[in-house]
């Protein structure tokens, strides 16, 4: 019986795309509140710590840029 190595089919060209991350609706708003913020600000978007009922869920963080 012929012996098949799978790891000889994984094109090198495939293993080096960056990985992309799914676009959901905070990080869309996020992208368009960093459009408008002057130049030296940035919206990240994070897991909430507080609040019992908020815990862990995405809400935007405003970094102010240096003044």
């Amino acid at each position: 019986m012929t012996q098949v190595h799978p790891d000889a089919f994984v094109l090198p060209e495939l293993t080096e795309i960056p990985a992309l991350y799914a676009s959901t609706p905070m990080q869309r708003a996020a992208s368009q509140l960093q459009k408008v913020l002057p130049p030296g600000w940035q919206v990240d978007v994070v897991e909430s710590s507080q609040g019992a009922a908020r815990v862990g869920q995405p809400v935007l963080r405003l970094v102010m840029g240096d003044l």
